[in-house]
């Protein structure tokens, strides 16, 4: 191997070092943070979402950050104690805001591997506005309810195809329960 060969190869490493060093800031904070609800651990990008917690532990509030503010709205996760059945909770939630609680979808679903029911509302609004949806489930005789809702008739795309509460829903993790 020539000499000029050996300064093309250590050049070579000394670009690839500083490459490397220019990404360890960003590898370094991969943006994962952890809150937590009671029984439950969300974990989240806080480089896409800035989560506030109640006083009293009773509901963490996701903000979309930037871009995804744009195309999604807040998401909430709260935690009731209430034996009542999810159906009955969520009519309850619906009403007090500006849904049409005729026509619920309800589906399957879970949250950090609990079963549940999701529910989806049209708001009262004569324009196209996103659905109020609410996921609910029940671990350790509490309810938890991520929600997506609109406080009003202005609203983001309906049709943008975006699900407001998987980013979240995806990063929910119950503690183990005792039998």
């Amino acid at each position: 191997m020539g000499i000029a060969a050996r300064g093309h190869t250590w050049r070579r490493r000394i670009l690839l070092s500083i490459c490397w060093l220019a990404l360890l800031p960003f590898a370094a904070h991969a943006g994962d943070m952890t809150a937590a609800l009671m029984n439950a651990r969300v974990t989240y990008d806080d480089a896409r979402w800035s989560a506030t917690q109640s006083a009293g532990n009773a509901w963490l509030r996701f903000d979309p950050l930037g871009q995804l503010g744009k195309d999604l709205d807040p998401v909430d996760f709260r935690v009731v104690r209430s034996a009542a059945p999810c159906s009955a909770l969520v009519r309850q939630i619906f009403e007090a805001g500006r849904y049409d609680t005729r026509s619920v979808a309800t589906t399957p679903a879970s949250i950090g591997g609990k079963p549940g029911e999701r529910f989806a509302a049209h708001t009262g609004c004569r324009n196209a506005t996103p659905r109020g949806v609410i996921i609910c489930v029940k671990d350790a005789g509490q309810t938890y309810l991520l929600q997506a809702l609109r406080a009003g008739c202005r609203g983001r795309n309906p049709f943008s195809g975006v699900d407001p509460l998987a980013e979240i829903a995806d990063g929910v993790r119950f503690a183990a329960t005792p039998p």
